[in-house]
């Protein structure tokens, strides 16, 4: 009876090894990239952190890539399956033939200040100076040609690319920059001048985008990523101890405190991620095509169907997201 009763704790625990396996055999495997070392990139960290992906049938790889333009083109390349990346690279690329489509967004107004050195006291001492950005054609470069637009000060003023934000942060540090716009302090001596979130521009700062390709022939899979970055966001919201703790393990090579990007989470990232169409008219006038058709720019039948569903609203049991 001992040796029948030993042999069926053997097979009991084979068994489950085998159902655990079998479990982690059927996720699919898919490499998920984010543009910036940025609170703005935080839904896609939570998500991870929480087992959403995972939840959702998902083995997600998260990839740095620094500059959204560059994240852009690892998508369009097909090294990666879904990137979170600057709105203006997403639509650029897709405007000029990449066979992509954003089905999220992040943000519906551009989250980011204009900081400047301390002797600045008025945006029109910028003219003639440099303003630091990461890379032509990143989130950095196209809001702070939003917010010169809106200061008249647009070509007044020479942007020079430092690579990735910590780059960025450090060549305003050095004073090779005397401003900045940026998510966050890029200093500490950095004065804050402008809140771009308080000019009146309709905009995203990152879509969450996959290729045309992956979306015909992995509907669940698309399903899946968008679900796991909406409950990545929900916990974000809900769980601050959790979300402080998760702030201070990746922005911890950019500084700042978490409560400060905790205050950017709660105050930016919008907890039903559709993409809103004033938003891309924006990025489209900034890229020259003002006036282009944006029905194979974004997809919100996703997003939709999940409010619809009441997916967002459980998450947040009955608050206001």
């Amino acid at each position: 009876m001992r040796f029948i009763r030993l042999v069926t704790v053997i097979l009991i625990f084979l068994s489950a090894g085998q159902i655990v396996q079998a479990a982690e055999v059927a996720r699919e495997k898919i490499a998920f990239a984010y543009a910036a070392i940025s609170p703005s990139m935080s839904g896609i960290w939570m998500a991870k952190e929480i087992g959403a992906f995972e939840r959702n049938g998902l083995n997600a790889e998260l990839v740095h890539i620094s500059s959204g333009a560059t994240a852009i083109q690892a998508l369009v390349g097909g090294s990666v399956q879904a990137a979170l990346g600057a709105s203006n690279a997403v639509v650029a690329a897709t405007l000029k033939g990449a066979p992509i489509i954003a089905v999220g967004s992040n943000t519906s107004r551009p989250g980011m200040q204009l900081w400047v050195q301390p002797e600045i006291q008025r945006a029109e001492q910028l003219q003639g100076k440099t303003l630091a950005i990461t890379r032509f054609g990143s989130t950095s470069d196209f809001v702070t040609r939003l917010v010169l637009r809106k200061l008249n000060l647009e070509g007044k003023i020479e942007l020079r690319q430092f690579g990735g934000v910590v780059e960025a942060d450090l060549g305003f540090r050095a004073r090779q920059a005397e401003g900045r716009v940026s998510s966050q302090a890029p200093g500490p001596q950095a004065k804050m001048l402008i809140d771009a979130a308080e000019l009146g521009i309709p905009f995203s700062m990152n879509l969450l985008a996959v290729s045309n390709d992956y979306l015909l022939k992995s509907p669940k899979s698309v399903d899946a990523i968008v679900r796991a970055y909406i409950e990545g966001i929900a916990a974000l919201k809900t769980r601050k101890a959790q979300a402080l703790k998760l702030l201070e393990k990746y922005m911890g090579q950019r500084g700042g405190s978490s409560e400060l990007h905790y205050e950017f989470v709660s105050k930016y990232l919008d907890a039903v991620p559709r993409v809103d169409p004033a938003a891309v008219d924006t990025v489209l006038e900034m890229v020259g095509s003002k006036g282009a058709s944006k029905t194979k720019l974004f997809d919100n039948s996703i997003v939709d169907r999940l409010v619809q569903e009441g997916f967002i609203d459980k998450l947040y049991k009955g608050t206001k997201p």
